[in-house]
């Protein structure tokens, strides 16, 4: 199987977010951000990073490609490479730009290693708390932070629906499941997004939070994310037809929990929610 030392893969990052994000936080100029389309914000430092992060991604593993959110905006034709079943990186450089823009801390690099159309390995790093997660398939999941490193465990969650905390992202979703995502919404105790994917999977893995809903499914912002959740003992999985998240699928809706009796619960609650 193919994969890389996760520590040579966590030092580019580190390097990365030293010297292309991190000076830029909080520091934008007006020309140095763009909307992509309403309300989708792509900044220097995404462009910077992901430029600076390809060739040396690469490199790390002699014939693998880079498959990057800022360089699939450029040019949609290569969103293809997740079909080739050659090793491939996506890259997610800075998600959360939205926030980055804003100044807002919830923002992170993510980044994994699909071959064969399977997620192997997998990075997030949060660079405001200094936080690293790592996951190798059958391998579980690692946080690091303040000097310390423990596997993660997403634990197992008694609460009833009434006592889960989650996020809705229903903005991409068609007008029939947003509906009934909003509607199955109003019984969930409490919901809140942090509009950042890597920490939404990262606070889900930790057993922090219960649950969040995502349509759009672009590999960049799930297959990092998504096995990290998986080797913490979470679950994604699609709320249509109950299939596990692989990075070829592309649109949801997709439920990603803490457990496999949260999933349940949740899944069955949606399609009983009439609208």
């Amino acid at each position: 199987m193919s994969r890389v030392r996760p520590e040579r893969v966590e030092a580019l990052i580190r390097e990365v977010s030293a010297q292309e994000i991190m000076p830029r936080f909080r520091a934008l100029a007006t020309g140095d951000i763009e909307e992509k389309s309403k309300g989708d914000f792509v900044t220097i430092a995404d462009r910077l990073a992901e430029a600076w992060l390809t060739p040396k991604l690469e490199a790390l593993l002699p014939g693998s490609l880079v498959l990057g959110e800022e360089a699939v905006a450029a040019n949609p034709d290569l969103l293809a490479r997740i079909e080739d079943d050659r090793p491939i990186w996506v890259v997610d450089p800075v998600d959360g730009t939205g926030n980055f823009v804003k100044g807002n801390v919830q923002f992170g690099t993510m980044i994994a290693l699909v071959v064969g159309g399977v997620t192997r390995q997998a990075w997030i790093f949060l660079p405001v708390v200094d936080a690293m997660t790592v996951a190798e398939q059958g391998g579980g999941a690692f946080w690091s932070s303040e000097g310390k490193t423990e596997r993660l465990s997403a634990g197992v969650s008694s609460a009833s629906l009434s006592e889960l905390w989650g996020a809705l992202n229903v903005k991409h979703m068609p007008e029939d499941w947003r509906q009934r995502i909003k509607a199955f919404g109003a019984g969930v105790g409490r919901t809140t997004s942090f509009f950042c994917a890597a920490s939404e999977y990262t606070t889900i893995a930790r057993g922090m939070k219960d649950f969040v809903t995502f349509y759009r499914m672009y590999p960049w912002d799930h297959a990092p994310g998504t096995l990290i959740l998986r080797e913490a003992g979470g679950v994604a999985r699609s709320v249509d037809d109950g299939t596990d998240y692989q990075p070829r699928d592309l649109k949801g809706p997709y439920l990603a929990t803490r457990d496999e009796a949260t999933w349940q619960l949740l899944a069955n609650a949606i399609h009983d929610t009439r609208i």
